[in-house]
């Protein structure tokens, strides 16, 4: 045969063959089988163990957070979302509730507004909800109640009742 033509043949050989074997390699390493993530957020870890066992995963217990609405021991959250998929084998990261943050809450009621959120945000408090009254015996931006009380565990909803003084006629 003439060298013009078997050049361009070699050619196309190789690349043909090439492409064959990185279909072939690809194919035998990407073999295992792909599984959807459930959804372990609310789960405590034996029953999210379990269920990840049953689709060929794994579960490692990343850290503790709080969470103010989940129970203490439950997961909150997890690295590969739900309803991803993942191959089989694969761990799954979770974080688990430290439930909701106890403080003790000082008391404020007969303090003054702003010295009130000064005092709460040392403490890593921050005032929730404010409700506003006429009193005739307290002046206008005094604390007259808290909730929750003095030396009570408080989680992150705090309250107070602040004086908006006499009423005006």
């Amino acid at each position: 045969m003439n060298k013009l033509i078997k050049i361009p043949l070699y050619i196309i050989a190789i690349f043909v063959i090439g492409m064959l074997s990185g279909h072939l390699t690809f194919k035998l390493l990407s073999f295992s089988r792909t599984v959807t993530v459930p959804d372990l957020r609310g789960k405590g870890m034996v029953d999210a163990n379990d269920m990840l066992r049953k689709k060929g995963l794994y579960i490692r217990l990343e850290g503790e957070d709080y969470d103010s609405y989940i129970p203490q021991g439950y997961i909150i959250r997890q690295d590969i979302p739900p309803k991803n998929s993942v191959k089989e084998g694969r761990e799954i990261r979770v974080v688990l509730s430290k439930g909701p943050k106890v403080r003790y809450v000082p008391d404020v009621v007969g303090q003054p507004l702003e010295a009130a959120e000064a005092i709460l945000k040392e403490k890593g408090i921050r005032i929730g909800k404010v409700l506003y009254i006429h009193s005739d015996k307290v002046v206008k931006n005094i604390i007259l109640a808290q909730r929750p009380e003095t030396n009570e565990k408080g989680g992150d909803n705090f309250s107070v009742i602040v004086s908006l003084g006499d009423f005006e006629k």
